[in-house]
């Protein structure tokens, strides 16, 4: 493991020389080749997506990967892979190859994927044991990696904040954390502990801006939308909150198509449409909503009468009072019911008559009677001091309002009984109290006529004005979300190069992920898409196969993705199962089905599909032709693999050895497909590779051949073949001959590994030698 002091400042120096470090120890016979490291690449992206992969073979990935960037300066895709493997699968500690590999990856790439870059912070922190070193770490990691993202800058500084908080200095902790949430103001970590710490600065516009934040940051979130429309609502935002509310019923029934909408979304909707000043229109049409819907709810019924007499109709609201009385006397209260089922019936008809459509004496009937059900009940009790002060019986009022928990009923009956006393400023007092509880509730809006009778006005203890400036200020006009269906939110495709591919040419595709919504898309944990991505690949044709989780890998870009705009994520189709099978049969027709998932998720069934199920996973669609195998089209081959060019001789490499992999795959049995074949084929193709191997000078040409060989079974002439070049002069094509002949030797090869472990000139072939299990050499 590396120190601390000592090793930050040499890592500063080092975090633009990770290509110096890729040459640490090697001989003379420095060279460049972006053709073989592409391969030693290609062998090591095999392995790393294994799922079985074991240490040893993370240990032989990493070496292929690091001789890789030795040999391309260029080879960018090789970090991300390094960082994983040495992060997660091997048991070495490689804390200093991770922290160079980081500083290394962020200057280049972390803009397009965070994802590569926190692995290896993680990994980086998991190795320390004490707070102090992790600290150190953290700091180091702000200072030289500072600036280059934002969001990255933000997830240090507040690892970091939250490990000092642990201390006694909750002042530089507080400062990290500012810092982290002025870099990013959706990290909910950042802004939690912030309100733990300094409360009192976190301000009511604040932490509304917050909760918009996490509505945008996740539309599909039921609980983000309503916790931002229950804080617009308390802080008298009614357009804001209506608004929101309506939002929350569009969702909720996309979500729960089949539920009805529950009373906590309508109810709390339809009051603050009533508090708006051009909206109490909505009250009308949401109770409508709920009547055909065939449901019956009095507090509804009551708000949108209420909202009549606002709209100037007065004779539907006299309408509207009159048949919800009688559907709430014709329901009844019946006789199954149990006494909280009774006491919340008689409370309802004791408040209608209370606030909505007032009635003195039919509101201490209903009230006396939900006393005396629940007479432990602190709603009932108030709702009967106030009946009592409706009926000017104000000292058995006071006696109730004083032997339970004032609620804001409680404190409208208190400031009218202060009132009859003549305590007029202290009765003001009261009012407004109560009016702060729930200022948009009708009991409240019965104390402000209370209040504007004693010539008083109530002020909102938070200026609304100034919180709705600060919405404007981040979200401008957009500040209640346009509801729109998840599946609209986002698509996704993936991109080939054409519908049809012929054999041995390179299959890469590049998904697409687009923003179709009006608000940034934040990709992460807590947004409505986390990143994660898995392909599967379904071959019909010659040959049928399903293979699932072809690609498998987690996305993070390093900001949020625009409205309108899309990122887009190279992916290896040519890989694992599907590799094999294209390779090992050249001949076969085959067309193949790639299914792209979203934050894919395993349902009851035991089928994947999308997290956000809405989102149908995307599908495409590619055919390979199979080769057509004749004299003349293997005789031009043939020669080209004497006299051609590199690029000619590497595609007859590999097109030899499939066609001998075919030849095997199909022995002793009934051709699968129309298969073109001779005895004298095997024979032939082995001799030209044989030949390739032991008697042509081009070294890449060689580790072409090999690589194509290496789900090869080698016979006895094949593997002498290989074998003539662990004596070659280019240390790549001895480091590929010992890698691939130690797939297939016993026990016998270890003396071979053990001398090259000892003698190679090349650190990376003895490096490999003892990966693939040689004694290391004593030092």
């Amino acid at each position: 493991m590396f120190k601390s002091k000592g090793f930050f400042i040499f890592s500063a120096i080092m975090f633009f020389c990770l290509p110096a470090w890729a040459q640490e120890s090697l001989d003379s016979e420095h060279i460049y080749s972006s053709s073989v490291g592409k391969i030693f690449y290609e062998t090591a992206y095999e392995l790393a997506n294994n799922p079985e992969i074991t240490a040893a073979e993370a240990e032989q990935a990493i070496i292929f990967l690091t001789a890789a960037m030795n040999l391309d300066r260029n080879a960018d895709d090789v970090i991300p892979l390094l960082i994983k493997l040495a992060s997660q699968y091997s048991k070495r500690d490689n804390s200093d190859i991770v922290y160079l590999l980081l500083g290394n990856y962020v200057n280049q790439s972390v803009e397009s994927d965070l994802e590569p870059a926190r692995v290896a912070i993680r990994y980086l922190l998991e190795k320390f044991n004490s707070r102090e070193e992790r600290e150190q770490l953290l700091e180091d990691l702000l200072k030289n990696l500072g600036g280059k993202n934002a969001f990255l800058d933000s997830e240090l500084a507040t690892s970091l904040g939250l490990l000092i908080a642990e201390t006694p200095d909750l002042q530089s902790a507080q400062s990290y954390l500012i810092h982290a949430y002025n870099n990013n103001k959706y990290n909910k970590l950042a802004f939690a502990k912030l309100a733990e710490l300094m409360s009192e600065k976190i301000g009511p516009a604040m932490y509304l801006e917050h909760l918009r934040l996490a509505l945008g940051q996740n539309p599909a979130s039921l609980e983000a939308a309503v916790d931002f429309a229950r804080y617009a609502e308390q802080l008298e935002l009614y357009e804001t909150a209506a608004g929101t509310y309506e939002y929350c019923a569009d969702l909720f029934r996309f979500l729960y198509p089949t539920q009805p909408l529950p009373a906590s979304i309508y109810l709390p909707w339809a009051i603050s449409s009533y508090n708006t000043k051009r909206n109490q229109h909505k009250c009308l049409q949401i109770a409508e909503l709920m009547r055909q819907d065939g449901r019956f709810d009095l507090l509804l019924e009551a708000i949108a009468a209420k909202a009549a007499v606002k709209t100037g109709n007065p004779d539907l609201a006299k309408r509207i009072f009159q048949a919800a009385e009688a559907k709430a006397h014709s329901s009844g209260v019946d006789s199954k019911f149990n006494d909280k089922a009774k006491a919340t019936k008689y409370e309802q008809l004791a408040w209608f008559y209370c606030f909505a459509s007032p009635d003195p004496n039919k509101a201490i009937d209903w009230a006396n009677k939900a006393y005396s059900i629940g007479p432990n009940s602190a709603t009932a009790a108030a709702l009967l001091a106030y009946s009592l002060v409706m009926n000017n019986q104000t000292e058995w009022a006071k006696l109730l309002t004083s032997n339970y928990e004032r609620n804001q009923i409680a404190d409208v009956t208190l400031a009218q009984i202060q009132l009859a006393q003549g305590q007029k400023e202290p009765a003001i007092q009261t009012l407004k109290s109560a009016i702060t509880k729930d200022p948009g509730s009708l009991a409240a809006e019965r104390a402000k006529e209370i209040l504007a009778e004693q010539n008083a006005e109530y002020i909102p203890p938070v200026d609304p004005g100034t919180s709705l400036d600060v919405l404007k200020n981040t979200f401008g006009q957009a500040i209640v979300p346009t509801f729109i269906s998840p599946q609209k939110m986002i698509s996704v495709h993936l991109n080939l190069r054409g519908s049809k591919f012929s054999y041995g040419s390179e299959l890469g595709g590049t998904v697409s992920i687009k923003n179709n919504s009006s608000e940034p898309l934040v990709v992460s944990d807590d947004g409505i898409f986390k990143g994660y991505m898995r392909i599967d690949a379904s071959i019909k044709g010659d040959l049928t196969k399903k293979i699932q989780n072809l690609v498998s890998v987690r996305i993070v870009p390093g900001s949020p993705i625009k409205p309108g705009r899309s990122i887009f994520v190279p992916v290896r189709l040519l890989t694992g199962e599907l590799r094999e099978i294209l390779l090992t049969y050249p001949q076969a027709s085959l067309e193949i089905e790639f299914k792209i998932y979203l934050d894919p998720i395993t349902i009851a069934d035991g089928k994947i599909t999308n997290r956000l199920s809405v989102i149908k996973p995307a599908k495409v669609l590619i055919k390979r032709p199979g080769i057509e195998l004749t004299s003349k089209f293997l005789q031009n081959r043939l020669d080209s693999f004497t006299k051609g060019r590199l690029g000619q001789k590497t595609k007859t490499a590999q097109l030899f050895t499939s066609l001998l992999k075919e030849h095997q795959a199909m022995a002793d049995r009934e051709p699968l497909y129309k298969l073109t074949s001779a005895d004298w084929m095997p024979a032939l193709l082995k001799s030209a590779l044989i030949h390739n191997l032991t008697r042509d000078d081009d070294w890449v040409s060689k580790m072409h051949t090999m690589s194509g060989m290496l789900a090869l079974p080698l016979d006895h002439e094949l593997t002498s073949a290989v074998a003539e070049n662990l004596d070659d002069t280019q240390w790549p094509a001895r480091m590929m001959a010992l890698y691939l002949l130690a797939k297939y030797q016993d026990s016998d090869f270890s003396k071979v590994l053990d001398w090259t472990a000892k003698y190679d000139s090349n650190k990376f072939v003895r490096d490999m030698a003892i990966a693939l299990g040689a004694a290391a050499p004593k030092q």
